[in-house]
């Protein structure tokens, strides 16, 4: 399944590389329009299947995500043996983790929210420059800290999330299945490049629910 998705992104990618540049009335379009069809708008809890590859490492189990509107969202990853593997909380752009699980290991918020199929370049990002190709667009935005971060979308929907740092791309999500049947995606993969890690998600079912209890986005808590 990796396979296919890298290829299908190489396939926009292949587009995008005789694009065209957006002007700039059409690019803050563009992004606005993006914004609005991955907008959150009710409660609701994912349930999915996941496979973590590192050098060293490999594991599989379930998960869960709980995402609520405006703007959280919190993942918790089970071992098959019911044991925590990670917990991992977003507001906004605020990450948080319980204080065992290093920062390093988590993907940075942007790509975090890619993989739920949310347009979220975050606080403080510029948008740059946009170009569309082969039914495919490309946006891309200077974050703070210097590093970019690049969307590509299709539909509006985003298919792939890149970081650059230095002109390199050092983390990648890719997605598949955002706007089908649901707005969240049905496959989701993660990998840093710099440290061979890799995650995938495959959605297994989803249910809407009532406001979640406030404890929940703050996991150093409980």
């Amino acid at each position: 399944m990796l396979l296919i998705l890298l290829a299908a992104t190489g396939c926009a990618g292949s587009a995008l590389r005789s694009a065209q540049p957006l002007p700039r009335p059409e690019l803050d379009t563009e992004v606005r329009a993006a914004s609005e069809a991955g907008r959150i708008s009710k409660p609701v809890q994912l349930t999915f299947a996941w496979r973590a590859r590192e050098p060293d490492f490999r594991d599989v189990g379930i998960g869960v995500a709980r995402v609520e509107p405006p703007d959280k969202a919190r993942l918790d990853l089970f071992l098959d043996n019911g044991e925590t593997a990670a917990i991992v909380a977003l507001v906004g752009d605020d990450l948080r983790v319980p204080g065992e699980l290093p920062l390093e290991l988590v993907p940075p918020p942007a790509l975090l929210w890619a993989a739920l199929g949310v347009f979220r370049p975050g606080d403080g990002a510029e948008v740059l420059e946009g170009r569309r190709g082969g039914g495919a667009t490309e946006l891309r935005f200077g974050l703070p800290g210097g590093d970019l971060v690049r969307f590509r979308m299709r539909d509006r929907r985003v298919v792939e999330a890149a970081l650059l740092r230095g002109g390199a791309e050092v983390e990648r999500v890719v997605v598949t299945g955002a706007g089908e049947a649901s707005a969240y995606p049905s496959e989701a993969t993660y990998r840093n490049l710099r440290d061979y890690r890799e995650l995938e998600l495959r959605l297994e079912s989803l249910e809407h629910v009532d406001p979640f209890p406030p404890y929940i986005w703050d996991p150093g808590r409980r």
